[in-house]
């Protein structure tokens, strides 16, 4: 790509340099101890006090299977899930994720088989003498439900993988938090709620930490934030943009959600990245205009890590890891950190004024200001705030095929004209909501703020 934009010589060979020693970074971590090995930097994850790494090991590409563990006729066979090439690769990447001191590994209830595949990978390291249990933190996520005792249900067949093996969760958050349903859920304060079942897991010393994770509006993600019940958030932020939260109301004057993140800060919680990589842009293959832009400094997916961890002071981004070289490009964004490296601030500069050029300041400022949701009545379910965004990026950056791969996601929404709008919303996935663009629905209420 660079050849062919011109590069002279001497940035060729600079380029190459630095990207043959980003991909060859295993190779010295296994032969480098003491001193002179790097590690990934640590900060304080705010109220939990705990030691983050700046990077996360996500664990949703990792499993043998999306099929659910908990179902007789869907789950597959325990054991030939932990004899399986999965199992060996997954232990590869903690294995190595604990070389580099990357220690936070993040799972969920929802994600098949990879929660008892981290755990029982984590106990057999922790039995080998390989690691301490103090060694690393172990975050799981279990889906909000209308009670505690319900939420129960599905905390035990996790408790299930989790007693006999890591003995506590670290961090456990409620899991996609999205609809006012799911909402309320989590911010009911009864005795018979999910935050008090969860409280009181905490009391016995099953899990040590509360937070949530959301695919909402920023409005809801605004909601949950501001109630300080959490010790921390899973939140979609991106240089590119706020997912499902873009052209939604923030209750502040603005859209998305980078005033739910400040408020998170100003609170002193954790605030952890969904996603950077790709909801953030499918930076792991940039449109040609997003890595021109950016310049041949900074790949994609250093510029977008050193933007949250700098500009925005996110505590840790999240690498779904599906093979141990994924840490290649992030490791090399992880030392640029630790170098006090700034080209980000010029990029950012560039991104900025390339979108002020090609979609005008009044409507960076303005556009996507004031946009029903697709749970309100007049936008009839579809994502007016998300189809727009989509269309900015594409206009500004030539983000197509990410813009392509998310309005596939919409297109997947059923929606029934035989049923109420009520009856339609209600069955929306809250983590995927609102519909693709309808040549037969007139928006022109819905737009006319």
């Amino acid at each position: 790509f660079w050849h062919e934009e011109g590069l002279g010589v001497d940035e060729m060979v600079s380029l190459a340099e630095r990207l043959c020693h980003a991909a060859t970074w295993r190779s010295r971590v296994a032969d480098t101890e003491g001193e002179g090995k790097f590690t990934v930097p640590k900060v304080r994850f705010g109220r939990t006090e705990l030691e983050m790494p700046i990077v996360t090991c996500g664990g949703m590409r990792l499993q043998w299977t999306w099929l659910p563990d908990s179902v007789p006729l869907l789950s597959p066979s325990r054991k030939k899930v932990l004899k399986s090439e999965s199992q060996v690769n997954l232990k590869d990447v903690i294995r190595t994720c604990l070389k580099v001191g990357l220690n936070h590994f993040e799972t969920a209830r929802f994600y098949g088989t990879s929660e008892y595949q981290f755990c029982t990978a984590l106990a057999e390291m922790i039995k080998d003498g390989e690691c301490k249990r103090s060694d690393f933190l172990f975050q799981t996520k279990i889906q909000p439900k209308k009670n505690g005792e319900e939420w129960l249900k599905t905390f035990n067949t996790s408790w299930a993988h989790i007693e006999e093996t890591l003995g506590h969760v670290d961090l456990l958050s409620f899991h996609g938090v999205s609809d006012s349903k799911e909402v309320g859920f989590v911010l009911d304060e009864s005795d018979e709620g999910c935050m008090a079942a969860a409280l009181k897991l905490k009391e016995e010393g099953k899990i040590k930490h509360i937070g949530f994770s959301t695919h909402g509006t920023a409005e809801n993600v605004m909601k949950l934030v501001s109630s300080n019940k959490f010790d921390y958030v899973n939140i979609h932020y991106h240089y590119f943009g706020s997912y499902h939260a873009e052209g939604t109301d923030d209750m502040m004057g603005g859209h998305g959600n980078l005033a739910p993140l400040k408020k998170a800060l100003e609170l002193d919680m954790g605030v952890f990245i969904i996603s950077p990589f790709d909801k953030g842009g499918k930076l792991y293959k940039p449109s040609a205009q997003v890595a021109r832009t950016i310049g041949p400094e900074l790949t994609p997916i250093s510029f977008a890590s050193l933007h949250l961890w700098k500009s925005i002071g996110a505590h840790t981004v999240s690498v779904g890891f599906a093979r141990a070289s994924d840490l290649d490009e992030v490791l090399e964004a992880a030392a640029l950190y630790e170098a006090g490296n700034d080209a980000y601030k010029g990029a950012e500069e560039r991104l900025a004024m390339l979108a002020e050029e090609k979609l005008g300041k009044d409507w960076i400022d303005k556009g996507l200001l004031n946009i029903p949701t697709c749970y309100d009545e007049s936008s009839n379910g579809v994502a007016i705030g998300h189809l727009l965004w989509l269309h900015n990026l594409v206009q500004a950056y030539g983000m197509y095929e990410f813009g392509q791969n998310r309005y596939k996601m919409l297109e997947a929404t059923g929606w029934s004209n035989k049923k109420t709008f009520e009856e339609n919303v209600d069955k929306m996935m809250s983590f995927n909501a609102g519909r693709c663009y309808q040549d037969d629905v007139n928006l022109t209420g819905a737009l006319q703020n």
